[in-house]
């Protein structure tokens, strides 16, 4: 009778093994495994996603989950079930409120819907990302130990969380109105247990993860004339499996070499060597975004051209963002000059035609202005596309 028992453990303990292999979904951003919501199975008509909210994770909340059933603590991937159903039909959640549920054999499940960063309906906060534990045990498994370790270190290491703490989740439901669920300091042999299995955690300052976007279109006006601003317009999709949250820190379009473009605009582009960015929204996979900026036509006539690429961190840019910028800068009926004053360095480009009115600028020598009027030896010259100032007619030469 033991060995025929023996013999049963054996074939569901294969048989386990390999349902786990198949149904477990590991994303190209978390090296940990874990059943989706897809695998399982859950009813997603019943979830409501019309309001979904998301904010870059900055918290780890770990929170153990109870039950009174003898069958569902003997049967974890029902007790997930039944939560998805218990917060959607009886407590009228969009969701339930865990990002990820670990039972005692160090299986991992997905608990909310969508991607990390999907604000988890906590009351008063913002950006966590939220791990449930199924036992009524206090003490972790060894194996729910090593799972917990692996899922904390990756996703304080993805997502540069250094934040992480036991909570309780406590429910705060009153008649006539919607439950709400508060993160609540707690104690205990639970918290003991999770402090000792991640005593060597350290968390993170920045985000290890590896960007990837498409560039769908870039729009370039084929000529443009000098003194006048070139209109560019981009479409870019995030390609990667995880949303890009950019409120701590933007994602730019950057020059492509990270110097100083001879396009930029002052007080316009973001710095001279990034002209826009996107900044305080959340783009989520396989979601596109357009970006605007203009470049200024103001050197030699003939072709121009600058590469970019999208960066969210200096000089790492995301994989595929790279793209060119070309236009014909054209004359037109302007009359042109050009900066040539090796003797004296860089003229100074006034406010009139005095040395005593201020000065506006400085010019390059090489740079090439647009002349309006000449008088008193001095030059009226459009060296923006909406600035102009006046320069000393010896320091310049007609072209």
């Amino acid at each position: 009778m033991i060995e025929s028992n023996m013999n049963a453990l054996k074939t569901t303990a294969k048989i386990l093994t390999v349902l786990t292999f198949f149904l477990l979904f590991s994303s190209k951003t978390l090296a940990f495994s874990y059943f989706s919501s897809e695998t399982q199975k859950f009813d997603k008509s019943l979830s409501d996603q019309t309001g979904l909210i998301y904010t870059d994770p900055t918290n780890i909340y770990i929170t153990q989950v109870t039950t009174e059933s003898s069958t569902l603590s003997r049967k974890p991937e029902q007790w997930v079930k039944s939560l998805y159903y218990y917060c959607i039909t009886r407590l009228n959640f969009a969701d339930v409120p865990y990002t990820y549920l670990l039972d005692e054999n160090g299986i991992i499940y997905q608990g909310r819907n969508g991607y990390i960063g999907a604000n988890p309906e906590l009351k008063n906060v913002d950006g966590a990302v939220t791990i449930g534990y199924l036992s009524n045990n206090p003490s972790l498994t060894s194996r729910a130990v090593s799972s917990l370790s692996s899922m904390v270190e990756d996703i304080s290491k993805s997502w540069g969380i250094s934040s992480m703490k036991v909570v309780k989740l406590k429910l705060e439901k009153e008649e006539g109105k919607l439950a709400t669920v508060i993160a609540e300091d707690t104690s205990g042999e639970f918290v003991a247990s999770v402090t000792d299995a991640l005593k060597n955690w350290k968390g993170y300052k920045e985000d290890s993860l590896k960007y990837s976007s498409d560039i769908e279109a870039v729009e370039v006006p084929e000529e443009v004339e000098i003194g006048n601003r070139a209109a560019i317009k981009v479409k870019v999709k995030n390609t990667n499996d995880f949303p890009w949250f950019t409120d701590k820190d933007p994602i730019y379009i950057s020059v492509a070499n990270g110097k100083e473009s001879d396009y930029a605009i002052n007080k316009e582009w973001q710095s001279f060597s990034k002209p826009t960015s996107i900044a305080d929204k959340v783009v989520l996979p396989q979601q596109s975004v357009e970006l605007t900026f203009n470049m200024e036509a103001r050197i030699l006539i003939g072709e121009a051209e600058e590469k970019f690429n999208l960066q969210k961190y200096e000089n790492k840019p995301f994989e595929g963002s790279d793209f060119a910028v070309k236009f014909k800068i054209s004359k037109g009926k302007n009359t042109l000059v050009k900066v040539a004053s090796t003797e004296f360095g860089f003229p100074n480009i006034r406010e009139c035609k005095w040395f005593s009115c201020k000065i506006l600028d400085s010019a390059d020598n090489g740079s090439v202005f647009i002349l309006l009027e000449e008088g008193d030896g001095w030059s009226k010259v459009k060296y923006g596309a909406e600035t102009v100032g006046w320069v000393m007619s010896r320091y310049l030469k007609k072209i």
